[in-house]
């Protein structure tokens, strides 16, 4: 018997390992149950406000969404309306964020703009000192931003960032790359170079408040400006070093540990431009899940922290998987909101069971059933434990089971079976003769818009 529960985890050679998990996630059970984990449906989206241009960055700031979209930065209320606060001086590529007691700082890159959220006066920073940044950071009152494609941040006015001295820099110089992302953590300014990692701190100088942390230096960098994202008590990242790239690390204290799989990092591999990787991280009913999207790629990775899995969403075009739509996200109004490229903001809850009206296909299959000397097995039925009676008044929705004899390049035609109507709760669902094999995967398919996870399932 094999674990038919599990990760995603596909490798080029698809004879050591095929097995996958799309739009579900590993659920770990905390009391003695049935099994120790569950494959639990991702949540569903629908349309919260149709902004009509590319959303390139959702933020909450003092229990407001502001949402920018082509070259408009919007506030969103809590029914969807959008209120045009200011013009961006760009249309296109990711934004970030960051606030202070009365502004609100974003930044695209060769800009910096401010809002007063007292006031919503909106303007371009355009004081001496400004240099550009693609990203922004508070701390102790400062905003941080960082000189593209060079070692320099450089801090605002206290409170203020329309106010640069132009003397308030410093350089992340005891390695000589160049800074790619800065974040806050624990009170903590990391600056991620290409290869390595520098941490500083508010140290009170007079000249210039933050210091070196010289007992902190990390020996891994960023590979992807926009992948590091501050994740409960670490930071996340798309990584480098002076050996290669593209691995996925956590912080743990001033170590980067290494989180990604060798499935992920043969993904990521695959990547077009993997330096232009996004991701955002989002909690959820105790689970707190990181998403990643690389230009290229067939679906978007989501590790999620307690169980240390990885799990893909994608969308389903036609037969096949092409990447999931969201880009970003802010959690604000007491909902999950998602933006993404077509120009739309989503609600994204487990209430909804498909993508804004597009199918979810939940996707699960199975790692390799075979002995060590492949010995032929003789299959007499499949039996499945998953959410049964679910479906909505009139439904009966099906779950189909395919099977590959040559490790995923080919699939018998799929059989179906009901998982019952609503209100019946109980049945098994159960495929019989199913013939023999030396090395056999099975995969299970799930399309209706209803309840859906796995339990468990057994090949006898």
């Amino acid at each position: 018997m094999i674990p038919f529960v599990g990760p995603s985890y596909t490798l080029a050679n698809r004879k050591a390992s095929v097995q996958r998990t799309v739009n579900m996630y590993l659920l770990g059970l905390e009391t003695p149950s049935k099994a120790p984990f569950i494959l639990q449906t991702v949540p569903g989206l629908s349309v919260f406000a149709a902004m009509g241009a590319p959303v390139r960055g959702l933020f909450q700031a003092a229990n407001r969404c502001f949402c920018v979209a082509g070259s408009v930065l919007y506030e969103l209320s809590a029914s969807g309306v959008a209120t045009s606060r200011g013009t961006l001086n760009t249309s296109t590529g990711p934004v970030d964020f960051a606030w202070g007691l009365t502004q609100l700082a974003i930044v695209d890159g060769p800009n910096g703009y401010t809002l007063n959220l007292n006031t919503n006066t909106f303007g371009v920073i355009t004081a001496e000192g400004w240099l550009g940044s693609h990203r922004v950071a508070y701390l102790d009152g400062y905003f941080i931003f960082t000189d593209p494609d060079t070692q320099v941040f450089y801090l605002s006015a206290i409170d203020d960032a329309t106010t640069l001295d132009a003397l308030a820099f410093a350089s992340a110089e005891s390695t000589p790359d160049d800074v790619v992302a800065h974040l806050v953590d624990h009170r903590e300014l990391w600056l991620l170079g290409e290869t390595t990692t520098e941490v500083w701190f508010n140290s009170g100088a007079a000249d210039f408040p933050f210091a070196r942390n010289n007992g902190a230096s990390v020996e891994v960098g960023c590979a992807a400006k926009h992948s590091a994202q501050k994740i409960d008590s670490g930071l996340m990242w798309v990584g480098r070093d002076r050996n290669g790239s593209g691995m996925v690390y956590r912080s743990n204290g001033y170590q980067a540990v290494r989180v990604s799989s060798v499935a992920v990092e043969e993904a990521l591999q695959g990547s077009a431009d993997l330096s232009a990787a996004r991701a955002w991280v989002y909690q959820q009913n105790g689970q707190t899940f990181y998403v990643l999207t690389a230009p290229g790629l067939s679906s978007s990775w989501v590790y999620e922290v307690s169980t240390g899995t990885w799990h893909e969403r994608a969308e389903l075009v036609a037969v096949d998987f092409a990447q999931w739509r969201g880009t970003c996200h802010a959690y604000v109004h007491g909902k999950h909101l998602v933006g993404d490229d077509a120009g739309n903001v989503y609600e994204m809850a487990s209430r909804f069971n498909s993508f804004a009206g597009s199918v979810i296909r939940r996707t699960r299959i199975s790692p390799n059933q075979a002995t060590p000397a492949r010995d032929r097995q003789f299959f007499g039925e499949f039996v499945m434990d998953c959410t049964t009676g679910g479906a909505a008044q009139g439904t009966e929705p099906v779950v189909e089971l395919s099977w590959s004899d040559d490790g995923g390049y080919r699939w018998g035609n799929p059989v179906q079976r009901s998982v019952g109507a609503v209100g019946e709760f109980l049945p098994r669902v159960i495929w019989h003769r199913l013939g023999n094999a030396r090395d056999r995967v099975w995969r299970v398919d799930f399309t209706d818009a209803s309840p859906f996870s796995i339990i468990s399932a057994e090949a006898r």
